[in-house]
């Protein structure tokens, strides 16, 4: 962007940014260059090289076509700067959760390998019979010992199936936008996401003069949830049959009834991209509050759970230990 508004040749500009990127996207900048070099034009170039989303090369090619190319690439820039802190926002509210959860797997596993056993020699030398639960852990850390190598090779190759059905089989990954958007609590967060990204997207095409059909279309797949995308399809489809704007998104049943009313506002005034702005800033700070309180909810939470797993355990081992002393006073 600052080099367009500079009036830098592209050529010029793509051999600056080639000196200064990491070898994956320098590979990506050589393909555009050779592309611009055989006489394809910049949104082809981009588009050639099947690297970049629908959602850039859509908004390069209204920049194109306008004569705005600096301006759109600076409305790119700022975009993807606001999509790189969600992401970041969404990753340190998983952090300490995950390293919690983490960390009680290993000491669960440190007491079932290391600290049970001695209590079941104990119980075994004194005849004690221990009641239930005991029994339970003991043949759950007589199980993990003798099979220990099983349920290593059986876990990693399971974690990495997940992985790949997730990233690859179209079944798993609808079902997982589908859980999204129906587990409590994370459902919230998710439409508040929604909603932010879609605003976003949406404010910029509008600005750029693509047509509200196509810029749904593109807004909609740059939410990357297949169950979403498939409701603003409807969405669509009333606009095509020339309903207004607000009406049809409504019909997807996605949003809020707070944002299809800031939609017909803006619709109504003539200025919805104006509208798209406002509403995108009041909808990324309900985001960031609702990012705040799940950070302050989750921890206290997650500490409970695993204290009280761990309490249980101690629970587990030490009663019979107090009835073997009790029975002999």
């Amino acid at each position: 962007s600052i080099l367009l508004k500079s009036g830098c040749e592209i050529t010029r500009i793509l051999n600056i940014l080639y000196e200064q990127s990491n070898k994956k996207l320098k590979r990506a900048i050589e393909e555009v260059s050779i592309n611009i070099q055989n006489g394809n034009n910049i949104t082809e170039s981009f588009e050639k090289t099947n690297l970049f989303s629908s959602f850039f090369i859509n908004m390069l090619r209204a920049g194109e076509l306008s004569g705005n190319l600096d301006k759109i690439m600076n409305d790119l820039a700022k975009y993807y700067d606001s999509e790189e802190r969600l992401k970041s926002k969404i990753i340190s509210i998983s952090i300490y959760p995950i390293i919690l959860i983490i960390m009680s797997m290993i000491s669960g596993f440190f007491i079932l390998v290391f600290i049970i056993p001695n209590f079941e020699m104990i119980f075994e030398a004194n005849g004690i019979n221990p009641p239930l639960l005991t029994k339970i852990l003991i043949g759950t850390s007589v199980f993990i010992r003798e099979k220990y190598l099983y349920i290593f090779f059986i876990s990693l190759i399971s974690i990495l199936l997940v992985c790949y059905l997730i990233k690859y089989s179209p079944k798993v990954k609808y079902i997982k936008d589908k859980l999204k958007l129906k587990i409590p609590f994370i459902n919230q967060m998710m439409i508040l996401v929604i909603t932010t990204r879609f605003c976003r997207t949406l404010n910029i095409l509008v600005e750029s003069g693509v047509q509200i059909v196509d810029a749904i279309d593109i807004s909609s797949r740059a939410l990357d949830n297949i169950i979403v995308y498939e409701k603003l399809s409807i969405s669509r489809e009333h606009i095509r049959r020339g309903n207004d704007i607000s009406y049809s998104i409504s019909k997807s049943e996605v949003f809020s009834n707070s944002f299809i009313s800031m939609l017909r506002i803006g619709e109504e005034s003539g200025r919805l991209d104006d509208t798209l702005n406002v509403t995108n800033d009041f909808y990324s700070e309900e985001l960031n509050i609702k990012i705040e309180k799940a950070m302050k909810s989750v921890e206290p939470i997650i500490t409970l759970v695993i204290g009280l797993i761990i309490g249980l355990f101690i629970i587990a081992m030490v009663i019979p230990m107090f009835d073997a002393i009790n029975s002999i006073q």
